[in-house]
């Protein structure tokens, strides 16, 4: 999963350290590549995993923002939970930065899920303005879809089968509440769903 540290990348992954997934593009709209990388030290008994934020500034990177990746993201074996990352757990598309975090357990038949937390960069901060919730049943293929939007403050929430497309899909609406902190600075993910049971009231 470790990718090769580009040359501009180095003087900020320490050494020892390596890149788990890596996305380009503009977070600020000035037309130029920003870079969000996630690291972690490539001795995998030591749990801490970073995200950082790199702006370009003048084609140069510079550091905005260094958090701290909980550690409850690593791969557990023993009690068969797979890693929360993958190459594909940051992504940067239309000025906006999606984060993903997974939940599997490999020895189970009976879950899986995923979060989406989208920000969006205002006032030198990353504001969070909507996510992705997902969750499904392995054995049946029941699955459940919320989609939140604080811009809108709607949620949409699907109800349908991943296993088998001629279950018609459910669609219902709420109105979605607030949450505090909203910043990826301040912001904890968890890898239970307290975070939406705040919202869905």
């Amino acid at each position: 999963m470790a990718k090769q540290i580009p040359t501009q990348l180095q003087k900020f992954v320490p050494q020892h350290w390596e890149i788990i997934t890596q996305a380009n593009g503009d977070l600020n709209s000035d037309g130029l590549m920003d870079t969000v990388v996630i690291i972690q030290p490539k001795n995998y008994k030591i749990l801490n995993r970073k995200l950082l934020v790199l702006i370009n500034k003048g084609n140069i990177l510079q550091q905005m923002l260094v958090k701290k990746i909980p550690e409850w993201t690593y791969r557990d074996d023993e009690n068969c939970i797979a890693d929360a990352l993958d190459e594909d757990s940051v992504k940067i598309n239309k000025n906006l930065l999606d984060i993903t975090l997974h939940g599997m357990n490999n020895c189970s038949n009976w879950y899986g899920d995923s979060w989406v937390y989208r920000f969006k960069l205002s006032n030198e901060q990353f504001r969070l303005i909507g996510f992705e919730y997902w969750f499904a049943y392995k054995t049946d293929g029941k699955a459940t879809r919320h989609s939140g939007n604080f811009l809108t403050q709607k949620l949409k929430t699907t109800v349908y089968n991943e296993f088998d497309d001629q279950v018609k899909p459910k669609i219902t609406w709420k109105k979605l509440s607030p949450i505090s902190p909203n910043t990826l600075e301040k912001i904890q993910f968890k890898d239970d769903q307290n975070f939406l049971k705040q919202m869905i009231k």
